[in-house]
């Protein structure tokens, strides 16, 4: 495409167009690399643009097609998740106007949700029995680390039970053996008795 075939006012129009329709609108299939050469040739005019008041417009003419370009494909791409969405879910989307590139994004995100969809919805009970029971023992089971106080201000740390710590004074908190003994000896915590 030449730089005629795709200005300021087509765009426009494009974007317009896109936003009225709730399904993605018929665009010529090398729609995005003539904006890419659009934009390109609007770079190149600024580059050779000796007055300062044309520099000015021309740089407002990029920005402005670059936020319209960004539009344009953010409703393009919205539509794209919904028919994703709807085909994962057995719906029959229209998809007779997707370019190329909008085609491999969306079957790329309908094969993930199709994947995500079996992993979570088809797993076996005993998947599932297995990662519910130790949580549930570690509910039951009770705590037998020291509750200490903070008595000031602890720069962060990693725990020897390697979790990360900011500990600040007056926190109360339930820390292994071996780290509230080593807190305490320092004399910035104190057990609190049970």
């Amino acid at each position: 495409m030449n730089e005629d075939e795709i200005n300021y006012k087509t765009l426009r129009k494009i974007q317009q167009i896109e936003k009225d329709s709730p399904t993605l609108t018929k665009i010529d299939s090398n729609f995005y690399n003539a904006l890419s050469d659009y934009l390109k040739y609007l770079d190149d005019r600024l580059e050779k643009e000796s007055s300062s008041q044309k520099q000015t417009l021309l740089r407002d003419e990029i920005q402005n097609t670059k936020k319209i370009m960004a539009n344009i494909y953010e409703q393009r791409e919205k539509k794209i998740l919904l028919a994703s969405i709807s085909k994962a879910r057995g719906g029959d989307p229209d998809l007779k106007n997707l370019v190329d590139a909008e085609r491999n994004l969306f079957e790329s995100i309908l094969n993930l949700m199709m994947q995500t969809r079996e992993e979570l919805l088809n797993k076996k009970s005993s998947d599932k029995e297995k990662t519910v029971e130790p949580e549930e023992k570690n509910l039951k089971q009770e705590n037998t680390n020291p509750i200490v106080r903070i008595t000031q201000d602890i720069p962060e740390f990693i725990g020897t039970d390697t979790k990360k710590y900011n500990l600040r004074k007056d926190d109360v908190i339930s820390l292994p053996r071996d780290m509230s003994d080593t807190l305490s000896k320092r004399g910035v915590a104190k057990e609190i008795k049970k």
